[in-house]
């Protein structure tokens, strides 16, 4: 996998990390491992959060809180019908469908999920030889990208808005500003 590949790969990878819920310290061990910026003070901080303070706010923003959870982590959440299961997991699970991926434990518009396949595809057309099929999965990628991808800018904002944890804000800022540099770039190049 050339460079911009792998550090792509990366930046999907730590997001679908990021975006999962910090069961233990395997949480932190996988930020490390995807972390895809020079800048390594955010990580830092982060990682000095106590986990259980860490659940804690996930799940407040997450999965629930008192009044309502005010960001749930699925596409479907930020689409105009506002229905978990709706068009957005159907039209996601259909991608997934065309590798035989199966999503468990889990909906299939959770944007952890698809910043996972995200970095599948990637990780695919980097590493497949022929050029044929390496030019389907960029087409399939950048379809992908625009389907399901760029409602995360959303996501972002809404826990920049409502996390309390100041490098996880930072964190999420990040996503924003990646999100419109591959916005752009995806616009011309593809994968």
């Amino acid at each position: 996998m050339d460079r911009r590949a792998e550090k792509l790969f990366n930046l999907y990878k730590f997001f679908a990390f990021l975006f999962s819920y910090p069961r233990d310290e395997s949480f932190f061990e996988n930020l490390e491992r995807f972390y895809p910026f020079d800048d390594r003070r955010p990580l830092e901080e982060l990682k000095s959060v106590p986990l259980e303070e860490l659940q804690a706010e996930y799940t407040s923003l997450f999965e629930f809180r008192y009044g309502g959870v005010p960001c749930k982590p699925y596409q479907s959440f930020f689409s105009p019908e506002r229905l978990l299961m709706g068009e957005a997991a159907l039209s996601s699970a259909r991608f997934y469908d065309l590798f035989g991926l199966e999503v468990k434990n889990e909906l299939p518009d959770r944007a952890s999920v698809q910043f996972d396949f995200a970095a599948f595809l990637v990780k695919l057309a980097a590493e497949t030889d022929d050029p044929s099929e390496r030019k389907k999965v960029s087409l399939l990628y950048v379809e992908f990208f625009e389907k399901h991808l760029r409602w995360t800018r959303e996501l972002a904002r809404c826990v920049e808005e409502n996390s309390s944890i100041r490098p996880l804000k930072e964190l999420v800022r990040r996503l924003e500003e990646f999100l419109s540099e591959e916005e752009k770039r995806v616009k011309t190049t593809g994968v």
